[in-house]
């Protein structure tokens, strides 16, 4: 877009697929340090959510989170939203066109484009109870923060469980020296947060930039990806190491499709889109398990507590994409019975209100200890009674192993 850096690295090609849309960018004259791209590249209606797999504490007190990032947005092409929620989500996620899959408890901070020609910044904040929206707080920015392409802002939040600051400073000339920060957003939340540790996801969002820039955004050509840019991400709080995550690669599976669009000329041009699926398929059918997935190398040394944290997805066509009172998400650990999981009203009452076709839910199940081995432990899935017009699937799979680490270092174990 205009105003944006035209390149991150040497060596990159012209299109990035899946596997090169998080990268780490050389300095240029607008962002002056080492910074991270992400380009969120899915249509209609994309998110690359990262999750800091520190948990963020601020029991008893006000904690303070920071980071630096272009608010320059346009609601239609992408922009970028903060997550804090209770559970890991993988995919916490937030859009005009139906939010969720929402976390299960936790604030959804979204900066926004405030309707004002993408020129001027605001901040909207939904309180997720329960997976259910019971607030939503929008343009809190006073005044709202003027913004330009490819220059990044200086956001700092103050969070506890009675309330929120959000600050933000105009936009830096070099990503180095920021002003103060002047735009300021102020919320006493009407009941408490129910948890005071949590997980920071940071979100970017693309609505569809390949179907709007061809309208009247002045680009030479559809934008293939919304790209954000963050650096100089923090924290405050107490360090928790007592933790293990390990993680399923995405399935990678690789596809092309043409689509079309008008140039400045008003000819039509064909351009082959090459994209990955990463989700894993699962079959609809309790008495079929699909192929094992693996998670490699698990210590489960004084482990704790194991906690399965994945995207599910399930659009179940047949019962007007909702899961019915016997739907089931079924998965087997290692040679162990499988289970049947059923989805609670909260879960079901979310995708009717609010996930709607999106058909993604975040998960973060426990696991029983006694069926976790040590080195390799494998998963498989299916489901029962979601029957959908696109496959089940699951994706963003990982383990997180939860330990005792006064026992660890007692036993000299690491």
């Amino acid at each position: 877009m205009p105003g944006e850096a035209t390149s991150c690295h040497p060596g990159l090609p012209t299109f990035l697929p899946v596997t090169q849309d998080t990268l780490i960018c050389e300095p240029n004259a607008s962002m002056g340090s080492r910074h991270l791209l992400t380009a969120t590249g899915s249509q209609n209606y994309g998110v690359n959510a990262y999750r800091i797999r520190q948990p963020f504490d601020f029991a008893n007190r006000t904690g303070r989170l920071h980071f630096d990032t272009d608010l320059r947005a346009s609601i239609l092409l992408g922009y970028v939203s903060v997550v804090i929620s209770d559970d890991p989500a993988p995919s916490p996620n937030w859009d005009l066109n139906g939010r969720g899959p929402n976390p299960r408890n936790g604030l959804i901070i979204v900066f926004s484009d405030a309707n004002d020609a993408a020129t001027y910044s605001t901040v909207d904040v939904h309180e997720v109870r329960n997976y259910a929206t019971i607030a939503s707080h929008t343009q809190l920015l006073s005044p709202k923060v003027p913004t330009q392409r490819g220059r990044l802002h200086r956001v700092q939040i103050q969070l506890s469980q009675q309330g929120l600051i959000v600050d933000v400073s105009g936009p830096s000339a070099n990503g180095l020296v920021f002003a103060t920060p002047v735009h300021r957003a102020t919320l006493n939340f009407a009941t408490a947060l129910p948890f005071s540790r949590g997980y920071v996801h940071l979100l970017s969002h693309n609505h569809a930039s390949w179907k709007y820039s061809q309208q009247d955004f002045g680009t030479p050509r559809p934008l293939r990806s919304w790209n954000s840019y963050w650096d100089n991400i923090g924290f405050d709080g107490p360090i928790i190491s007592n933790v293990r995550e390990y993680e399923i690669a995405d399935s990678n599976v690789a596809h092309t499709i043409n689509d079309e669009y008008f140039n400045a000329a008003g000819e039509i041009v064909v351009v082959p889109l090459t994209g990955r699926t990463i989700a894993y398929l699962i079959p609809n059918d309790p008495s079929t398990l699909s192929a094992p997935l693996t998670f490699r190398g698990v210590s489960i040394a004084q482990a704790t507590r194991a906690r399965l944290i994945m995207t599910g997805y399930y659009q179940n066509w047949n019962n007007n994409l909702l899961p019915s009172a016997s739907s089931r998400l079924i998965y087997q650990l290692n040679n162990y019975p499988r289970r049947e999981r059923p989805f609670s009203s909260a879960e079901i009452a979310m995708y009717q209100n609010e996930a709607g076709q999106g058909g993604g839910m975040n998960h973060a199940i426990d696991l029983p200890l006694n069926e976790l081995v040590e080195g390799d432990n494998s998963i498989r899935f299916s489901t029962r009674d979601l029957a959908s017009g696109y496959s089940n699937a699951v994706l963003n799979v990982d383990l997180q192993v939860e330990f005792d680490i006064g026992r660890v270092f007692a036993d000299s174990f690491e």
